[in-house]
């Protein structure tokens, strides 16, 4: 059994292990196999897709991850489409969807970004099942390909609901109150809650929608680096065949076209999220989220990336032999360097040289292959490449025929054999992948007395090691060296099926011989099966987007948004309060309590937000609100309501308005020009150089007799010796402000100044008042 100049053996019984040796029976004894079971799980569940096909090259599930590639790219350019008509706002953003739905270009393009950015979620899905069930991860190089598929995974999901977000209708409310209720409880989250998502703050929502537009721009892009780092270095295509492209995208098309996406009503807080589309591909997470346990589905959430992202390290197994090389056998060919698809093999100069020191003409035959540990995932394509027996891999061969005088000898890879049976009197040989078999060791067989050789491999586009099939295909061929004899060529069939199939195959060698996905069969009405059944895969994608979801339909609710600073007039009475601490909801006289996602009162310093939330039971009922804080309670509401089920009553407790003079006045008072802040703070009690200004406009209604607030402040800043607080001499303030203010920046500080009242508990305790 030699072949080659070397000599060397390419089906090496000899040098198997008493352990292997034994393992001639279907169960093949290597690390990791518990997945063969799996892998066979999913290979059942794929048969209809393979009988609709009728051809292995139109199988369109080993293709998913090419497929989710080109996906990506439709998404990419019709979102960019999208982008040139969209506007930013709450209402600008409905509107400018609404009319591209009046559009009949515009309408179909919105409708492909949709459906194909559902369909790359299923095919990414599909991709990832599928290289897990076929323990495809093995490897360093081959985890962080699983790791940086995941994350685009993730990342594909984080894209589709920003992008949802984006159009402010009802499912980008139901988004809103995930966040509010996730976020609304913190310090940071609170002011996003109260000014932005609650639908009761004040701006158009541009600056909002517009930092989500990039989020989703971002993300987008991101993805796109993940998947080039993802296949930057394989030696499969990136795309899928072009009659992939072609059904898939001339499905979404039709798809579009039949069935257009219409418009939800906008978003409306004073509704409750129910009866919209789910959308199963990107918002399946919206029904928990919405529930009470929202916190607990975002841990579980991150446990779970985590879990897949490291997924393939916690089940590889480490204790696979990598392959060896003989350098005195090597002759620098570089055929194994060409053909490892995980770049584990490099060509180095022999014994350790320099570049510098090579003899010039020594050639190849100066560099030897050197393995790098790391990157091999012993899958032995090397060893099939090389016609001189100069690589080993220890456990290649799984079965050893003892005698194939005047027999047909199978040689299948581990998938296959792992997955079927065989009659006693059946030649098997079991190999880590058809491409691990070299040329020659056909020729060792058929010299041993064979009469034929079946080779048997996996699907197109389907092999366990990207190229594998590919590969033996080729040397078959001899279309890729190292060339099978031509001798042996009519006594060699090849047969490239899914691994349950081989019973078939042996059946019938040499009737599934084509490799390349590429090529179609001769038989047309497979394709049109083929087309029939993607059509129908994305009609399905469609209609599952609009997945019911009846939310919160029988029950009404109360939402009660709070922002107030202490010191200031509660808008709804008129009445100045002080820090509020909580507030409370009665209804027909008995206090309601909240759930986990009632939400609670934050407080900031002298500014107490929230955004608080009750479910109610339809029906009439007297409801009171009360506001809770350190100067006692206050009712802000007292009215009778008609709850209806799926209504929302918003309670909105905020300060009475500041005037834009007043807002421009505080921009002058902290100013470095005016330099107001030098000598005065605002703090009750923080006297500096001048008094304090807490509840100075209070103040100065009594101060000086003849002048109301407004006439005291003005002469306060421009006569500032006048009137002389007790307590502070004359001069600290120089008379210079007649000419360091504008008439319009005097009118702003005033109105700010009278901005500035006492808190009642500060009104009961004044022994004495406090001025310039």
């Amino acid at each position: 059994m030699v072949d080659g100049p070397g000599g060397a053996s390419h089906l090496p019984g000899e040098n198997l292990t008493g352990a292997d040796q034994a393992s001639t029976d279907s169960e093949l004894h290597r690390p990791g196999h518990g997945f063969e079971a799996l892998d066979r799980a999913a290979l059942w569940m794929e048969r209809p897709v393979r009988a609709l096909a009728g051809s292995n090259r139109l199988n369109p599930l080993p293709h998913a991850g090419t497929i989710s590639v080109f996906l990506l790219f439709v998404v990419v350019v019709s979102g960019l489409y999208i982008t040139l008509f969209f506007e930013f706002g709450f209402e600008a953003s409905y509107t400018s969807v609404q009319s591209m739905q009046g559009h009949a270009i515009q309408r179909v393009i919105r409708a492909v970004h949709r459906y194909s950015s559902a369909a790359l979620v299923l095919t990414t899905v599909v991709h990832g099942w599928r290289i897990l069930a076929s323990r495809r991860f093995t490897g360093h190089k081959r985890r962080w390909r699983w790791a940086s598929g995941v994350t685009s995974l993730l990342l594909v999901w984080v894209a589709g609901v920003s992008g949802y977000w984006l159009v402010w209708d009802r499912r980008a409310q139901a988004i809103s109150e995930i966040v509010i209720g996730l976020v609304g409880g913190s310090g940071w989250g609170v002011g996003l809650a109260v000014n932005q998502l609650s639908g009761t703050g004040e701006g158009s929502g541009s600056g909002i929608l517009l930092t989500i537009w990039f989020v989703h721009l971002g993300v987008t892009a991101v993805i796109g680096w993940f998947i080039f780092r993802h296949l930057r270095r394989s030696k499969m295509t990136w795309l899928p065949p072009r009659h992939w492209m072609g059904l898939m995208g001339g499905s979404l098309l039709i798809v579009s076209l039949l069935l257009p996406l219409g418009m939800l009503d906008p978003a409306s807080s004073e509704r409750l999220i129910s009866d919209i589309p789910l959308d199963p591909f990107v918002l399946f997470l919206l029904p928990p989220l919405l529930s009470s346990a929202g916190w607990m589905v975002v841990w579980a959430g991150l446990v779970i990336a985590a879990v897949l992202l490291g997924l393939a390290k916690l089940l590889d197994r480490h204790d696979e032999p990598i392959i060896s090389i003989d350098e005195e056998a090597c002759t620098g060919c570089e055929l194994c360097v060409f053909d490892c698809p995980y770049d584990a093999l490099t060509m180095v100069p022999r014994g350790g040289l320099s570049l510098a020191e090579i003899d010039p003409e020594q050639g190849k035959h100066a560099f030897v292959a050197q393995v790098e540990p790391t990157a091999c995932v012993s899958c032995g394509l090397c060893v099939g490449s090389c016609a001189f027996g100069a690589i080993d891999l220890p456990g290649l061969i799984s079965r050893q025929p003892q005698d194939v005088e005047g027999k047909r000898v199978l040689v299948a890879c581990e998938r296959h054999l792992a997955s079927s049976t065989f009659d006693s009197d059946q030649v098997v040989v079991g190999v880590r992948c058809a491409g691990a078999l070299a040329p020659s060791g056909i020729r060792a067989l058929m010299e041993e007395g064979a009469t034929e050789v079946q080779l048997v491999g996996c699907a197109p586009n389907d092999c366990r090691y990207g190229i594998g099939n590919t590969l033996a295909s080729e040397r078959m061929a001899g279309a890729r060296a190292p060339h099978l004899a031509r001798r042996w060529k009519l006594n060699v069939s090849q047969d490239w099926v899914a691994p349950t199939e081989l019973s078939s195959a042996v059946a019938n060698p040499g009737a599934h011989e084509a490799v390349d996905a590429s090529s179609l069969p001769k038989k047309s009405e497979t394709l049109v099966g083929v087309g029939i059944f993607v059509l129908l895969s994305v009609v399905a994608t469609g209609f599952a987007t609009r997945a019911p979801f009846a939310g919160a339909s029988e029950v009404s609710g109360v939402r009660v948004v709070l922002e107030h600073e202490a010191g200031r007039p509660i808008e709804n009475t008129g009445e100045v309060f002080g820090v509020v601490n909580q507030l409370e909801l009665v209804i027909d006289g008995e206090e309601q309590p909240r759930g986990a996602k009632g939400g609670a009162v934050v407080q900031q310093g002298q500014f107490s937000r929230g955004v608080l939330d009750w479910e109610i039971p339809p029906g009439s009922a007297e409801v009171e609100l009360l506001v809770v804080g350190e100067a006692g309670i206050q009712v802000v509401l007292a009215e009778s309501v008609t709850f209806v089920a799926g209504e929302r009553l918003m309670i909105v407790v905020r300060d009475v308005p500041v005037s834009p003079g007043a807002r421009k006045g505080e921009e002058v008072f902290n100013s470095r020009a005016a330099g107001c802040t030098v000598c005065h703070s605002i703090e009750p009690g923080d006297d500096g150089v001048g008094p304090s200004l807490a509840g100075v406009a209070t103040r100065a209604v009594e101060r000086v007799e003849g002048l109301d607030a407004e006439q005291y402040l003005r002469q306060s800043i421009l006569l500032p010796d006048q009137y002389i607080v007790d307590g502070f001499r004359s001069g600290q303030m120089l008379p210079i402000y007649r000419e360091a203010l504008s008439e319009a920046e005097l009118e702003g500080l005033l109105a700010y100044l009278l901005t500035l009242e006492d808190q009642p508990q500060d009104l009961a305790n004044q022994t004495e008042g406090e001025d310039e």
